[in-house]
């Protein structure tokens, strides 16, 4: 059996503690509120349609659509905190990147127009 590295053991630990999801019936008489997922995080942006017909096509760089999440989600959290901290939190929603690569992240400057 190969050892295990702290990160598995911590992994492992958290998904024991997450409860079992409730199944409920649909009975067809009860209402049920249905939360809306929204696909497009370009919403601001462009349209639902438009959105889903670039991501068929695979116009969508995936990367760069990451980036502008995390641009996005760092402006709406410095309103409440410091930039440090807002970092710290986006290092947390995306454990993959490394603190410098979300700081270069979030300073890009926009391209110059020519």
């Amino acid at each position: 059996m190969p050892a295990t590295t702290v990160r598995s053991r911590i992994r492992l630990a958290k998904a024991a503690v997450t409860a079992p999801e409730e199944i409920v019936a649909n009975d067809g008489f009860s209402v049920q509120m249905q939360t809306e997922v929204r696909l497009n995080p370009l919403a601001d942006l462009i349209d639902d349609s438009t959105f889903s017909l670039l991501q068929q096509h695979r116009l969508i760089d995936q990367k760069s659509l990451r980036d502008y999440q995390i641009r996005k989600s760092y402006r709406e959290m410095r309103e409440k905190m410091s930039a440090g901290d807002a970092i710290d939190k986006l290092q947390q929603m995306h454990p993959y990147l490394q603190f410098d690569t979300i700081r270069k992240i979030v300073y890009q400057m926009a391209p110059k127009a020519s």
